[in-house]
């Protein structure tokens, strides 16, 4: 086997069919080759195709091969190596092989992220789904300040769980199962619970968390169905692309659907394809790039009239101004090179996630509301308990004191509501409640209360990254705030409550299948309630644990 230098020439571009694939590639890429695709729509070949120069076979870029067929392209870029077989085959296998030793910086990332986001780029077509942008930006909003240097002591190895699979943990009145929740919902008796309050997963494929393959299916509902007491309802999250499966099978279980609840948090990453690079990429046309933001006439954004979608600023005489998708109102980084570009300037493929639904269902009633109500104690909403005050942020609507969308939760309200929320009398303040509300995603502190004492894990090593650049300021605060609570998906305590009191009567008892790292268990706590509860992993149980033994007592 003989050995060479390789040869560094620019690549040069080549006939799409003269090229031959590895035959014995053992690399499965079909699942990479619309991403692939994507990139080369939108940014052309930043790396070329590697091909034997002996007979044209290709060693490294074999999804760009395909990608590029896809696309229906005639020549692809290619740099030619003199390498016999076996060299070749060999450095095929380096060029994967290498890349998957390779880690991301994950506070690094965030920040690139974050500052691309900034300058309104389009982050579709980069290979990460949607859901992994959002829960590494959502990380970066909600990490606290820390100093520059990151410790240099790596965290110890995780210790075992203290919680034992099929363990029951009694926490005050409230009791947790680790295991699955539908074998502890066999256990119960029927018609043993008031409500359901749930935030079980979501079928996304989450962080390619395994627990989150799919929304719970119809043995899940039809326990949960004989489990509440006639009238009982259920409030259960999902996606809003997997919202429908949860929903359906609560119906074929008997639930009547009530309604769906949103919660609005504003903090979802928006995962749009700009349609007008998309096409100027698919005809292999290049861009004008200027200086700064500019308008597709060529100038700086800096120095545009400011137009509102109404027409704020909009020149006398223009009754409705200049929509935000006009060419010649919206700034870009980068010009449309073509006719067709220029048209769909401003289009493109999502929407900001803003929102996560929740179905509202209700076993059927024995009888009338009002004799189902007298004889179980459910069948109805709390109402009052739920309404709205003036200013309460939680409500998305305008304010009639400054004609706002929200603000500091009114004096009236907060005594209304009281320190529990129930069972004291009140009065009727606020507006009705509506089936949205709206709150922020939990801060550090709030989802590390209490954990302190737990294996903290960082967000690098949880993905099973390498540590961060201590020089890099906002990767070391990031690696500097460990956390003792890495579920990945925990739900602020003020919605759970909201929710849980919406649907449970005084001192009722409430069921919490997925009981993640234990919010709705909190809620409960602090609303007066009983929560049945059940965590199938271990370790969740043990921050279900932790901050159950930090809110004891508080409300």
């Amino acid at each position: 086997m003989t050995r060479t230098t390789l040869d560094a020439a620019a690549a040069t571009w080549e006939a799409i069919d003269s090229l031959t694939p590895w035959a014995q590639n053992p690399r499965n890429n079909d699942d990479a080759v619309e991403q692939v695709a994507e990139s080369i729509r939108r940014f052309g070949f930043a790396s070329p195709i590697i091909a034997r120069a002996a007979d044209r076979s290709v060693i490294a870029g074999h999804t760009r091969l395909k990608a590029a067929q896809q696309l229906g392209l005639d020549l692809v870029p290619v740099r030619f190596v003199d390498l016999d077989e076996d060299e070749a085959r060999a450095l095929a296998l380096a060029d994967n092989k290498l890349n998957e030793i390779a880690t991301w910086d994950e506070a690094g990332l965030a920040e690139v992220m974050r500052e691309l986001e900034q300058t309104g780029l389009d982050l579709a077509g980069l290979g990460w789904q949607s859901d992994e942008l959002d829960a590494l930006l959502s990380e970066m909003e909600s990490t606290p300040e820390a100093p520059a240097t990151a410790p240099t002591d790596a965290l110890p190895e995780a210790p075992p769980a203290l919680t034992s699979p099929g363990e029951v943990i009694s926490l005050g009145r409230h009791t947790l199962t680790c295991g699955d929740c539908v074998e502890m919902m066999r256990a119960l008796p029927e018609g043993s619970v008031d409500a359901i309050v749930t935030d079980p997963p979501y079928g996304i494929g989450f962080m390619g968390k395994g627990w989150d393959a799919a929304v719970p299916g119809d043995t899940f509902a039809a326990e949960a169905l004989r489990v509440l007491k006639p009238g009982g309802h259920i409030i259960a999250f999902a996606a809003t692309r997997t919202i429908h499966r949860l929903t359906v099978a609560l119906e074929d279980a008997g639930f009547e659907i009530r309604d769906q609840i949103g919660w609005l948090q504003y903090q979802g990453f928006p995962k749009s394809l700009d349609v007008s690079k998309a096409i100027d990429g698919a005809a292999g046309v290049e861009r004008r790039r200027g200086p700064e933001k500019v308008a597709p006439d060529g100038k700086p954004a800096s120095q545009r009239l400011a137009r509102g979608p109404r027409g704020e600023g909009a020149q006398a005489g223009d009754k409705y101004g200049v929509y935000q998708n006009d060419p010649e109102a919206t700034c870009y980084t980068t010009l449309p090179a073509t006719p067709e570009a220029r048209r769909w300037s401003g289009w493109g493929t999502a929407l900001k996630p803003a929102i996560e639904p929740a179905i509202l269902a209700r076993k059927p009633l024995v009888g009338t509301v009002a004799e189902n109500v007298l004889a179980h104690g459910t069948g109805a909403l709390n109402i009052d308990a739920c309404r709205y005050g003036e200013g309460d942020a939680a409500w998305p609507g305008p304010s009639a004191g400054d004609g706002g969308w929200g603000g500091a939760v009114g004096e009236a309200n907060s005594a209304a509501q009281g320190p529990s929320g129930i069972g004291a009398a009140r009065p009727v303040v606020g507006r009705w409640p509506a089936n949205v509300y709206a709150c922020p995603k939990p801060a550090q502190s709030e989802r590390n209360a209490g954990t302190d004492s737990l294996p903290q894990h960082r967000k690098a090593q949880l993905q099973g990254a390498a540590s961060s650049n201590v020089n890099d300021p906002v990767s070391a605060r990031l690696e500097s705030a460990p956390m003792g609570n890495h579920h990945p998906t925990v739900k602020p305590i003020e919605l759970m409550r909201w929710l849980a009191r919406l649907v449970t009567p005084p001192g009722g008892t409430l069921l919490e299948p997925f009981c993640g790292s234990g919010t709705t268990l909190l809620a409960a706590e602090a609303e007066g309630f009983t929560c049945i509860a059940s965590e199938m992993t271990p370790e969740y149980c043990d921050i279900i644990r932790a901050r159950y033994n930090a809110h004891r007592g508080e409300s």
